[in-house]
């Protein structure tokens, strides 16, 4: 009897101590279909349309910039670029609860850029320069952040694991191209002239350059093989979609480079990948927290709703803002133009500082309505028969 005491005892201890041990997490869900609308819409937006514009530019012009390709440019400002800068600052200031999730980026970070673009509207020929600056290098900074992030939320739904190689690589070779575009520009000290804001160059040297490009390529070429060594493990092909952010930046940032015409619509593709991404996310999150069921009415009003509220925001960022300062600032020899290239500037320093935060894909509160599809929000999930 002691012994059979005993024997149930230890069984017990060891029940204890297996529902004490941590259990392995469970593998991230995956969404019923990889795209987020469809083949072609994702297809287009994450880089196809670019990519058939670069060789429109490459093939059949001269690759300077047109009238014609600037007033397109312009038109496409209002659809995309403006509202994109809207979308973000939506997306955080939106909710309370946002707000004080990231209380730092949303109350603080703020009052710091403000300081900077009134600094330059006092001083446009001493201060804003290097305000203007800071922009510019963050910039494609920024896109690469951007770039390595749409692939990884595609690498996720299509079930191929980015470890800490796979990631190093990807990463290496995207910001790789950040590296060597800014390297080509930066290699004078003469600098250039932006919105009438003329700013200083770093003088970088040549060769740094080309390390820059045999870094790129070598990250490139690792990522090819790791892509290969999973195509044959898993007996299927990658989906070219997970590959796709990575090669348009290289398009972007390195064959179409010198393209100037094509140069003009760089940020608007960069929006219009942030958009369809931002676009899925708000009606995602907007259904799980007010408990809609899906539906077409839905998609279409809280699309329109979206839409509507960041071009009216983008509207007040880009265009009426700048008036108001030029206004004020014109007795420092402000000009409307050089307002309107410090407002840039200041919005987009915002906007790089919040997505930072906001888009991180390790947050479950992020990533988990990021594996959503178009169609699961339009109609309900079929119901399993009995």
């Amino acid at each position: 009897m002691g012994d059979e005491a005993s024997l149930l005892a230890e069984r017990a201890a060891a029940s204890a101590i297996q529902a004490e041990a941590p259990k392995p997490k469970p593998p991230p869900a995956r969404p019923t279909s990889l795209y987020f609308v469809n083949a072609w819409v994702d297809f287009g937006v994450i880089g196809g349309i670019s990519l058939l514009v670069f060789a429109y530019f490459y093939f059949f012009t001269d690759g300077k910039a047109t009238a014609a390709a600037a007033m397109l440019s312009g038109v496409l400002l209002w659809i995309g670029n403006h509202p994109h800068f809207s979308a973000t600052n939506y997306r955080l200031y939106h909710s309370r609860e946002n707000i004080m999730q990231y209380p730092i980026t949303a109350l603080v970070i703020p009052w710091v850029i403000l300081a900077g673009m009134i600094a330059s509207f006092l001083a446009p020929l001493v201060v804003a320069p290097y305000f203007v600056k800071l922009f510019l290098i963050w910039s494609p900074y920024h896109f690469s952040g951007q770039s390595v992030g749409i692939s990884l939320i595609y690498a996720r739904r299509a079930g191929f694991f980015v470890g800490k190689l796979e990631r190093f690589a990807l990463s290496s070779f995207i910001f790789g191209t950040f590296l060597v575009q800014t390297g080509r520009a930066e290699t004078y000290t003469s600098g250039n002239q932006i919105y009438g804001i003329q700013y200083p160059g770093m003088g970088i040297p040549t060769w740094l350059v080309d390390v820059f490009e045999v870094w790129m390529y070598l990250a490139g070429l690792l990522f090819l093989v790791l892509v290969a060594r999973w195509c044959g493990t898993n007996r299927r092909l990658l989906p070219p979609i997970v590959l796709l952010p990575a090669a348009t930046q290289y398009v972007w940032f390195v064959l179409g480079s010198r393209l100037e015409g094509y140069q003009m619509f760089v940020p608007f593709f960069h929006s219009f990948q942030y958009l369809l991404i931002a676009w899925s996310m708000q009606l995602k999150e907007k259904m799980d927290l007010q408990h809609i069921e899906p539906s077409s009415g839905y998609v279409v009003k809280e699309s329109f709703r979206w839409g509507a509220l960041n071009f009216v925001g983008g509207a007040l960022l880009f265009i009426v803002f700048p008036y108001v300062a030029s206004y004020y600032g014109s007795s420092a020899g402000l000009t409307v133009v050089m307002a309107s290239g410090i407002t840039i500037a200041a919005v987009q320093l915002h906007h790089f500082f919040v997505d930072g935060v906001i888009w991180k894909l390790k947050k479950k509160s992020v990533s988990s309505p990021l594996m959503v599809n178009l169609s699961d929000m339009v109609r309900p999930a079929p119901v399993a028969a009995a």
